[in-house]
């Protein structure tokens, strides 16, 4: 598959025009330079198209991708007097502003939900942009959604809670930190490197009553940003799965 290559380089992102928040954002914006042409927010976050992609196009995930909602306002600022907007809403854009569309959020009824997945939330698979410069590969069926400004990912027995963060340090440094800060009852701690980024992950029973297994908390430091994961998963044998959403963290 072709990298994509990104209409705005990650050094020409504008910070905090909007909160970090994760969406979902077609190519035909982020890759081709179209501005937003229909947007809608349904309960998970955020959904940005040009107006002019297929069903064809829509369906196929390789044409979207996860970012912030601060780097889609980079792409088109006349999104931002409208991103308090209840959920449910949606809206179309006519000339340089936008009016909102009476049918609200689309809502599709045949939408599978595989594997037990929460069905009030879309569902995600493969590799898919946490922000322009940061990605993540889904190795199952997850739902996705949003909860104080983490992207969150679940599926029955484990769930990811991912942020990810500017860096203006170098990594070694800030990595550092990051271990220093580290939980004292942390254990199991890795530390490895691939593709010019560096890991970190470590343990810790948190003596939860429900008696799952002992969380693992993995970060991935590189320029410009670092990615902090929470994963919490029931049973032992769920621990692989976390490690691989560790592992296939990519900054670029």
């Amino acid at each position: 598959m072709t990298d994509k290559v990104f209409r705005l380089p990650a050094d020409q992102i504008v910070p905090d025009l909007a909160r970090n928040e994760a969406c979902i954002a077609s190519d035909r914006i982020t890759v081709d330079g179209r501005p937003v042409g229909f947007m809608f927010r349904d309960y998970s976050g955020w959904n940005f198209f040009a107006g002019d992609e297929s069903q064809e196009y829509v369906d196929d995930a390789a044409n979207l991708g996860l970012y912030s909602l601060n780097t889609i306002a980079n792409h088109d600022r006349a999104i931002l007097p409208h991103l308090d907007a209840p959920h449910g809403t949606a809206w179309l854009r006519e000339g340089d502003h936008f009016v909102e569309d009476p049918e609200g959020a689309p809502v599709d009824p045949a939408a599978s939900n595989p594997h037990g997945l929460n069905p009030d939330f879309p569902w995600v698979e493969g590799r898919g942009q946490l922000t322009a410069h940061c990605s993540i590969a889904v190795p199952e069926p997850m739902s996705r959604r949003t909860e104080d400004e983490h992207l969150v990912l679940w599926r029955p027995g484990l769930t990811a809670w991912i942020a990810v963060w500017e860096n203006i340090e170098e990594p070694r440094q800030r990595l550092d930190k990051i271990v220093q800060n580290a939980s004292p009852a942390a254990y199991d701690r890795k530390d490895w490197s691939a593709e010019g980024i560096l890991f970190h992950s470590y343990r810790v029973d948190e003596q939860s009553p429900d008696g799952r297994a002992p969380a693992l908390f993995g970060f991935a430091v590189g320029v410009p940003s670092h990615v902090q994961l929470a994963v919490y998963f029931d049973h032992e044998r769920d621990l692989a799965p976390a490690e691989q959403l560790v592992r296939s963290i990519r900054i670029t």
